[in-house]
């Protein structure tokens, strides 16, 4: 089992659900607010996942992963033209780059359902979530600005 190579990433997103839950209120309406609660729901069922195989119990991989699914095809809708903000991290990077900003979305998305797939019918659940975790931390460093330290 791949495990290993999961857990340090879900790390990595389990910081980002928190990060995010803590400043989403101090972001502006509409837009940048929608896709930061969005994001922070993937965060969310992304540590679910993290723990089930931490567990070795992949169940609750599965409505994880198909929320993930769900919520990565509404990403591109969120980030419209313009819909920048000095509390937002998202880079400009986005919308220079929108043919793979879009095809990001669509990966996590497709690696979603591949993971769902295979804790709902007994495959390699690690190697899926590995995937699904690669994508977020791809994207996230390419068009997600680093959090601002306080001093």
């Amino acid at each position: 089992m791949r495990m290993p190579i999961a857990v340090p990433v879900l790390v990595i997103l389990g910081g980002f659900a928190t990060t995010a839950y803590t400043k989403t209120e101090a972001l502006p309406g509409g837009p940048i607010r929608d896709r930061q609660r969005l994001m922070e729901g993937i965060g969310k069922n992304a540590k679910v996942i993290g723990d089930a195989l931490k567990a070795a119990n992949t169940a609750p991989a599965v409505g994880a992963a198909e929320k993930i699914q769900a919520d990565a095809g509404k990403i591109p809708a969120l980030f419209p033209a313009g819909s920048t903000s000095p509390k937002s991290r998202a880079k400009v990077e986005i919308w220079q780059q929108w043919p793979k900003f879009e095809s990001d979305a669509k990966q996590l998305q497709m690696n979603a359902a591949v993971l769902a797939t295979a804790a709902r019918d007994g495959g390699d659940v690690a190697a899926a979530a590995h995937n699904l975790f690669d994508t977020c931390k791809s994207c996230h460093d390419q068009f997600r600005a680093p959090e601002k330290k306080k001093p």
